[in-house]
């Protein structure tokens, strides 16, 4: 990477200030007119283009500037200004976060080459940047970034019917609880078929992946299903499989195994999708 571009990169990221919630913190659904600017599913939104071009405007303002190129620092900070107001406009709800008057002071520092008030703006300004992304960042991510589950039907291998996602998940949990519950009372049989039951919808799981990621299942040589729904779960569940087969099964070695499933697979994967699904739900039911 050139230099030029690496001080872009790191400015960009120290564009937004450091992101400190309060005790009262609390989540809400950002403004249906945002809905426009996200309505192509897989394309980069309106809204995130116009936030790039804020940051990158701004940040190449201040490297002409260290670099004493002050009629390229203008140019630069007449484009931030530009794509400052024009961001201000799109959502007219939030239109108060945004300091217009510090935007067009700022452009006007640079033009006179004030480096007093260029630094007293560019504060100013970067302090609006934080308010924003502290009230709306994880709202916007929430509806936007996370599909809802409830517009996902998946196909459960066992009946063979389409069902709702919580519907097979709760099938899915309940197949990996049984092959415990029945292991404990020596029923290895039962478990055994438990087992299969259970690898079958955890398969059908990994078809639920590429409803979201998309991209990744042609462009990458490893994918998400690669992570929650890999082929480890499967050697670990063949490792159970292994001891009911020796006709004395190791209780420890069975636990481990399960635990590899339950901590690798299931709770890594609840860590990360669970927060927006929750916030999903409680803004439908209030």
């Amino acid at each position: 990477m050139k230099p030029k571009l690496i001080i872009l990169a790191g400015f960009i990221l120290l564009f937004i200030p450091h992101i400190a919630y309060s005790t009262d913190f609390s989540v809400k659904p950002p403004p249906k007119s945002m809905d426009k600017f996200y309505s192509e599913r897989g394309k980069t939104s309106e809204w995130i283009e116009q936030m790039r071009q804020i940051s990158k405007a701004f940040g190449a303002t201040f490297i002409s500037r260290n670099q004493e190129e002050w009629r390229e620092a203008l140019k630069h900070a007449q484009d931030f200004g530009a794509a400052y107001q024009n961001a201000a406009e799109m959502v007219p709800e939030w239109k108060d976060l945004f300091d217009l008057e510090a935007s067009e002071f700022f452009v006007a520092s640079i033009q006179s080459k004030d480096k007093e008030k260029i630094e007293q703006l560019s504060t100013k300004l970067k302090k609006t940047c934080g308010q924003c992304h502290r009230k709306h960042n994880i709202s916007v991510w929430t509806r936007y970034h996370w599909p809802s589950t409830k517009t996902i039907k998946v196909l459960d291998p066992i009946d063979e019917q389409e069902v709702d996602y919580d519907l097979f998940m709760h099938r899915l949990s309940f197949s990996f609880k049984s092959i415990e519950i029945l292991f404990e009372q020596e029923k290895y049989n039962e478990s055994w078929k438990a087992i299969d039951n259970f690898s079958k919808r955890l398969q059908g799981l990994r078809s639920v992946c590429s409803k979201c990621h998309v991209t990744e299942w042609t462009k990458n040589s490893t994918t998400v299903k690669d992570y929650f729904v890999g082929e480890d779960m499967s050697d670990a569940l063949q490792e159970i499989k292994k001891n009911l087969a020796s006709g004395t099964p190791d209780p420890k070695l069975f636990q481990k195994m399960m635990e590899h499933i339950s901590t690798e697979s299931c709770k890594m994967c609840h860590l990360i999708h669970q927060p927006a699904t929750i916030i999903q739900r409680a803004w439908e039911n209030p």
